[in-house]
């Protein structure tokens, strides 16, 4: 009897897979199989399987379900029963989860003793373990999906460990494949990419460890803002030099502890702080006390502590410093997010997640939809990992309970206006304000006058102005602000304004209200287009924002509004937020500066005057990114656009801005999702949908779907209030085509089956003509041929009538593809005429998809030589443009073409490249192919056992996502196991 959870579930007697009778079965075994022989208790058991679901009669359907399990075992004693719960009794070899953990044990003693050719023996049969994810499918029971994050992170560690081996012994050309495979899955880590290089170099491939360098700065620059580190930069210019011996430290002789931080490829290091403040003053001992708190971490949770105090104390400061000066104690790295919990809308835990699991190396499309199972990958990317993680301005105990990493070597801050009292095992600090020679000192620092300290000529008129500030921190800090920018004041001025105006100083000295007071004093230096711009940035809803949106707020030309942008950072109003992906300046404004800028808004602003300023606002962010996608697609192209109004920031402006459109697009992109919230509210329809529709551009490349979905959603309420029935048909289409992205064909249907009837009422022919095109592909994927056809013929009309070349094209391949798909001759001309528009419109991920279409025909008609070239032009289209999906085409194609050809070798590195990238991906589609391509492999080589597993499971995954053809085809390819026949290749 063997258990098998390294994949499927499965239970095997005899020699045969013999199958559970219900998911629950898998559940339980899958449980009892994590504890490794230990009992598990019953109410950990229930808890897991059945969580909220929890009914009064779990208990007795536990013990129903140990029964079935223990008749379906054939075997009562497998499942041991004491009064604390249930274990599972086995042998190690007989479950492949504790195989494969005997047999990594087992080869790092082989290390230790420098035995490594036994070491890599004992690897390789560790890794062959594997058939897929661990306790795949069983991802919603929360304790089943963290073991197998474990499982996978520690199958990782023996594949480096492995490859490092066979790098020491020289085997570079034979490893090159898997750690292609290890960038591709995980561009972010440093060390695979090391590996890749040396292997490249050593085996005469100098020019492709030159271009591993290149590709993964560039990743690294644009994801993490960070370049590379020493020892890919020594690599580089070893490899530059020429050096024939380059090679890596390995540390194939250190102690088990030591060689896992050595060989094992880690995930990313983020590090997401802001810069810290140079000039904190007055808060040693509270950095002190932070540190011990950090540093003395609970035996099974992770240090929490949390800060709170008046608004304007400084409590964001302080966590920022003491997590720069903590940076050695947490090395796994550090990960900070502003909560925005002072304003009116809170950042979304589920959205706060997103942006973590990116940071530690989660592609976009394999980032969960829920928060719950956001919370879970986030946990288990965390677990063994020595991280701190700091949750600034936090509204409530809710908020930051789903991002508090889950073991012991964390850490965690958080600053809130409240105490988070309710919150489980927190540490909390109280900040006050400073003493009186902390607050001299900071005006001193801030303002560089030798009078302003304690012990100078004018310590007494230092010490009231202080004192007038309420020793607060923001309001000195406003204070040294204007005597900085006025150099011709003396002490005694300021302080006088501040004892005439004794409404603020009530104000300042007391409550809530003296945050208020303080920067009231601010404001009141300011110009009229300097106060103007103040209040009018209060309407800006994004971290941080670029020039041209002063620009746009105050109605003027962008240098006139660049001048007014400085005298609020002379004022200490806003600051200088570093430089955006283009190169641009952007701009911050604290939460509390951004809360007093509204009120001035409400109190200063006629009504009329705030609406055209944010229909400004949103107008200019609908301009550049209509340009940016026209400079993307050549033209108006695959996009509607209503009749919102623009605002032009001028061509000077529009042309530094969208040098790099797609850069651009990634700068902007919280500022358009805010910008269509925006013109929602004010129910500027036309520039809501039209937006939201324009920024699909960004939003599909860059992988943002609860950005696509959240802006569609809105708009298309919206433009149902508003009785737009071309924005209903607009927004319609969108959600339909966000489904079909994501490969949901039921689900996108209704959309289409909207959206057409709509789009004919008001006798719109683009749109008609997109919602058939997108329409008729579910048509085609779910077999029927005949009525795809027709919708892509209509619509192909259409396209050609309005003049959207770049649909035209797409349309003509994907006729095309049916076609092969049915062993028609007439696709090449089509495809010919398709890459030929793409070409001319210089589009080259369109131009990629017709060369794979081009690849399948040539493979329908056997010709294998012709179709890996053709794949092997998609790959390099891919990677030029950073398609990683159209990679993990490229790569699946070569490895058919291979196949086809009987080079099974080859074909196994190249499909197993694919899987792994599209696995990464989330790319259901790819994956279930190059299952299907494996299994029929593993058919050639007579391999049955585990060519049944990757046919099973390209079955279930063709059936998930409903395609009905593929499925019958990876059916028809299990059948032929039991005749030994194999099918051809689906083309």
């Amino acid at each position: 009897m063997r258990f098998q959870v390294l994949g499927d579930v499965t239970l095997v007697l005899d020699g045969r897979p013999a199958s559970l009778s219900s998911r629950r079965q898998e559940q339980l075994l899958a449980l009892l199989v994590c504890a490794q022989g230990r009992v598990v208790a019953a109410e950990t058991l229930i808890d897991a399987m059945w969580g909220e679901q929890l009914a009064p009669r779990a208990g007795k359907n536990l013990q129903v379900l140990v029964h079935r399990l223990r008749k379906t075992l054939d075997d009562p004693e497998r499942i041991r029963h004491d009064r604390s719960g249930y274990a599972l009794s086995a042998q190690t070899a007989e479950v492949d989860a504790w195989h494969f953990a005997d047999l990594a044990e087992r080869a790092r003693r082989a290390l230790d003793r420098e035995d490594l050719e036994a070491a890599a023996v004992l690897q390789r049969e560790a890794l062959a373990l594997w058939r897929g994810r661990a306790f795949a499918g069983l991802d919603d029971v929360a304790p089943l999906a963290e073991a197998a994050e474990r499982l996978e992170q520690d199958r990782r560690r023996v594949l480096i460990e492995r490859i490092d081996v066979d790098l020491v012994m020289g085997r570079h050309a034979e490893v090159i494949p898997e750690l292609v495979s290890l960038v591709a899955e995980d561009p972010l880590v440093e060390s695979a990419a090391a590996r890749l290089m040396v292997a490249m170099h050593r085996s005469g491939q100098r020019t492709e460890a030159l271009e591993t360098y290149r590709r993964t700065r560039a990743v690294l620059a644009e994801e993490l803002g960070l370049e590379p580190g020493p020892q890919l930069r020594a690599l580089e210019a070893a490899i530059l030099r020429g050096d024939a011996q380059i090679g890596l430290d390995l540390h194939m002789r250190a102690e088990p502890a030591e060689r896992k931080t050595a060989a094992t490829a880690p995930d990313p290091v983020p590090f997401l702080l802001p810069a810290g403040v140079g000039d904190l003053t007055g808060r040693d001992d509270e950095l002190r006390r932070l540190a011990a708190i950090l540093r003395d971490r609970p035996a099974t949770t992770p240090a929490i502590c949390a800060i709170s105090g008046m608004p304007g104390v400084g409590k964001t400061a302080l966590a920022v410093q003491s997590a720069h000066e903590l940076r050695d104690d947490f090395p796994d790295g550090q990960l900070y997010v502003n909560l925005r919990g002072a304003g009116a809308e809170p950042v979304e835990p589920s959205h706060a997640l997103s942006r973590f699991l990116r940071a530690l190396g989660v592609e976009g499309r394999a980032i969960p939809d829920s928060l719950d199972e956001r919370a879970e990958v986030f946990r288990a990317r965390l677990s063994g990992r020595r991280v701190l993680v700091l949750l600034d301005d936090a509204a409530d105990e809710a908020q930051v309970e789903p991002l508090i990493p889950p073991e012991n070597g964390c850490a965690v801050m958080i600053t809130s206006r409240s105490a988070l009292t309710a919150l489980p095992g927190t540490r909390r600090l109280v900040l006050g304000v400073l003493t009186s020679t902390a607050a001299v000192g900071l005006l001193g620092t801030i303002t560089g006058r030798a009078e302003l300290t304690s012990d100078g000529a004018d310590g007494t008129t230092a010490e009231q102005l202080a004192e007038l500030c309420g020793r607060l921190p923001l309001a000195l800090r406003i204070a040294g602000a204007r005597l900085a920018a006025r150099p011709h004041w003396t002490v005694d001025r300021l302080v006088s304004r501040l004892v005439a105006e004794h409404d603020r100083l009530d104000e300042l000295t007391h409550g809530a209200l003296s945050v208020r007071a303080s920067l009231a004093l601010g404001y009141s230096g300011l110009t009229e287009p300097g106060r103007t711009l103040f209040r009018r940035l209060g309407l800006v809803e994004t971290p941080d924002f670029a020039g041209w949106v002063a620009a746009a707020l105050l109605d003027a030309e962008p240098r006139d509004a660049e001048d007014v942008l400085e005298g609020l950072m002379e004022a200490q109003l806003i600051e200088y937020a570093g430089l955006d992906g283009i190169g641009e300046p952007r701009y911050r404004i604290h939460d509390l500066v951004r809360l007093h800028a509204r009120e001035r808004g409400e109190a200063d602003e006629p009504p009329a005057s705030v609406r055209a300023a944010l229909t400004r606002l949103t107008g200019a962010y609908l301009a550049l990114a209509e340009q940016a996608h026209r400079r993307q697609y050549g033209g108006d192209y695959t996009v509607l656009h209503g009749e919102g109004v623009r605002w032009d920031c001028g061509a000077v402006a529009s042309q530094r801005l969208l040098a790099d459109p797609a850069a651009w697009l990634r700068s902007e992109r919280l500022g358009l999702v805010a910008a269509v919230d925006q013109a929602a509210r004010i129910e500027l329809s036309e520039t809501c949908w039209d937006l939201a529709m324009t920024a699909i551009t960004l939003f599909e490349a860059q992988g943002h779907f609860d950005d696509w979905r959240n802006a569609s959603e809105t708009a298309l309420a919206v433009v149902r209030r508003a009785g737009d029935s071309r924005g209903e048909a607009a927004m319609r289409y969108s959600l339909g085509t966000l489904d079909l992205f994501r490969q949901r064909y039921t689900a996108a249907r209704p959309h289409f089956d909207a959206a057409l009837p709509l789009f004919e009422a008001v006798n719109d022919q683009h749109g008609q003509a997109l919602t058939l095109r997108n329409a008729a592909l579910i048509e085609r994927v779910e077999g029927r041929a005949g009525t795809a056809l027709r919708r892509y013929r209509r619509a192909l009309r259409m396209l050609r009538e309005v003049g959207d070349r770049h649909a035209e094209a797409h349309v003509l391949g994907s006729i095309a593809q049916i076609h092969i798909e049915h062993g028609r001759a007439d696709a090449t001309p089509l495809l010919e005429t398709a890459l030929d528009v793409y070409h001319d419109l210089g589009d080259l991920r369109g131009a990629a998809q017709i060369l794979n279409r081009m690849g399948a025909l040539h493979l329908r008609q056997g010709r294998t030589e012709q179709a890996k070239a053709a794949y092997r032009q998609v790959s390099a289209a891919s990677q030029a443009i950073g398609d990683r999906i159209g990679e993990a085409y490229g790569l699946l194609g070569v490895g058919e073409a291979e196949l086809l050809a009987g080079e099974l070798d080859p074909a196994a590195d190249h499909l197993d490249a694919a899987l792994a990238l599209a696995e990464g991906l989330g790319e259901t589609f790819i994956a279930a192919r190059a299952r299907l391509a494996a299994g029929r492999l593993a058919a050639e080589r007579g391999e049955h056992e585990p060519a049944r597993s990757m046919l099973d499971r390209a079955i279930s995954e063709f059936a998930e996502i409903g395609l009905p053809v593929w499925h019958e085809r990876a059916v028809d390819a299990r059948r032929s196991l039991d005749t030994t026949l194999c099918p051809p290749l689906p083309y």
